[in-house]
């Protein structure tokens, strides 16, 4: 629930595509860089979010959808909503921002916690594999360490705080875009677009003992939203 797939594509016709600065800034000061989807291998497979359903969600064509042809496809305003990193440290040269809403819109540069899973410690590449499987939290809190983003635990206080980034709510919101008036119904957007699974961290948690929960709290979700029953998943 609380790795690479929580929260963090709402539909709609404008997107979220950039974290707070506050957590940019923290990115940037580690040296991460955003490498985009490509980078992302650890969710990119098949049944996984990111491999499969995001392909089908709004967000993973917001610019070739929006602005690709348009006199606005270069305009810092439309870019900082309908792509990701604009204005970052990103690691292929050259580029100026990252097409469409990817992972890191949401869950800052990834180059440092993608180092983890590539050789935590260097162990190698089945290390952080074993520390997950051994020490589930520890294993969390080091991928947090490195710069991860998750609404609602180490993020913006909220999932729909995050959302807010982009969407709104109402017709006369003074943030919202010019060119639509369509608006956010989030408790409907977040039933949609749940994309949280359940994982290792989440089997440690459901027997956490009131202390641990205390020693625990920065890796546990403040938005209650983030604890509410996970959507059934697809049949094959």
């Amino acid at each position: 629930m609380f790795g690479g797939r929580i929260v963090r594509f709402m539909l709609g016709g404008i997107v979220v595509s950039v974290c707070s600065l506050s957590f940019s800034y923290f990115n940037i000061g580690i040296g991460a860089e955003y490498t985009g989807n490509s980078g992302c291998k650890c969710h990119m497979g098949k049944g996984c979010y990111e491999g499969e359903e995001y392909k089908e969600r709004l967000h993973s064509n917001t610019w070739e959808k929006r602005l690709k042809g348009t006199p606005d496809a270069e305009n810092p305003d439309c870019l900082k909503c309908h792509a990701t990193a604009y204005g970052e440290k990103i690691a292929e040269a050259g580029k100026k921002y990252l097409p469409n809403v990817q992972c890191e819109a949401c869950h800052g540069a990834g180059s440092e916690y993608k180092k983890l899973k590539e050789n935590y410690e260097g162990k190698g590449k089945d290390a952080f594999k074993e520390l997950l499987k051994k020490d589930p939290l520890t294993a969390r809190k080091v991928q947090y360490d490195a710069g991860l983003i998750v609404a609602g635990i180490n993020g913006p206080a909220t999932v729909k705080e995050q959302c807010l980034k982009c969407h709104w709510e109402k017709k006369d919101d003074k943030n919202k875009c010019p060119k639509t008036d369509k608006v956010m119904d989030y408790k409907d957007t977040f039933k949609k677009d749940d994309h949280r699974d359940n994982d290792e961290v989440d089997d440690v948690i459901k027997k956490m003992s009131p202390d641990d929960k205390k020693k625990w709290a920065a890796l546990l979700p403040k938005d209650e939203i983030l604890n509410s029953p996970l959507k059934p998943k697809k049949k094959e």
